[in-house]
């Protein structure tokens, strides 16, 4: 029975949730990504359990776009790993639910990542194949100039690849250059997935997008409450975000991933 002291869901908003690599057993399909982005599959198939339970399921935001799937929670996954053919598709197919990939051709069928072969097969069996530039480097690196080619390059590649419209952009890190929902616009996108945590209503006409992002410290009772519309809890999410982006901002994006994996105990490059 659902407890009573949940909070009540509005049915015409939703969130857009963010992932990165899922793990599976034995098989690591996720390559050599950040820990802290990894899931576990099982876990990826008992959140999509909670998605169906509190949310009516899970679809992508292509899908919501289109008028389809209202309530749902939308689910994109981030730099087309391998795990997201390996592991993120069958659990999908197993739902019945969609999601978003966001991928780089540069990346395409290099070590550790998805192939377009098993983009393809994602695409014609109803998964949304997306744009995460044509190389994985930060926006804010990108004079104007190259940054409109590196997006109009990158949608024509995996149009031409895949065989589908490619309408979304999310950009890697989150970066975001100013004038970055133009010039998207301008290079035929519709709609900007950021990494910016917010709720999602019907109607809405930004062309940047809110996303929440799942990494491996995120605690189901946490995703429960970003999937019933918890403000709490979102804010709490929001200041965590605008707290990071100013350490970004004085510190500048190399410093600043130095000075993270160096807290985390990881490799510096």
């Amino acid at each position: 029975m659902q407890e009573s002291s949940s909070p009540r869901r509005d049915d015409a908003s939703t969130v857009a949730l963010m992932y990165h690599a899922l793990a599976t057993g034995d098989v690591d399909a996720s390559g050599s990504v950040d820990p802290h982005y990894r899931l576990a599959a099982d876990e990826f198939r008992a959140q999509l359990g909670l998605f169906r339970a509190h949310a009516g399921g899970a679809a992508s935001v292509r899908r919501w776009l289109d008028g389809a799937c209202a309530g749902a929670v939308l689910v994109t996954f981030d730099d087309g790993h391998a795990s997201d053919y390996h592991a993120a598709f069958p659990l999908l197919a197993e739902a019945g639910a969609s999601a978003d990939f966001f991928v780089n051709p540069e990346r395409v069928g290099t070590p550790g990542y998805a192939t377009w072969a098993q983009l393809r097969e994602m695409a014609d069996a109803g998964q949304s194949i997306q744009s995460h530039g044509y190389r994985h480097r930060y926006f804010t690196e990108f004079a104007p100039a190259e940054l409109a080619e590196e997006l109009r390059r990158a949608r024509l590649v995996i149009e031409e690849r895949i065989g589908h419209r490619v309408t979304l952009l999310a950009p890697p890190g989150g970066r975001m250059p100013s004038g970055l929902a133009a010039l998207a616009r301008e290079c035929g996108y519709e709609r900007v997935l950021s990494s910016q945590p917010g709720r999602l209503h019907a109607g809405n006409t930004d062309v940047v997008l809110p996303r929440l992002a799942v990494t491996a410290d995120v605690a189901p009772a946490t995703l429960r409450r970003w999937v019933e519309g918890a403000a709490t809890d979102i804010g709490r999410a929001r200041l965590r975000y605008a707290t990071l982006g100013f350490a970004k901002r004085v510190l500048g994006d190399r410093r600043y991933e130095r000075l993270r994996a160096r807290l985390l105990g990881q490799p510096t490059q």
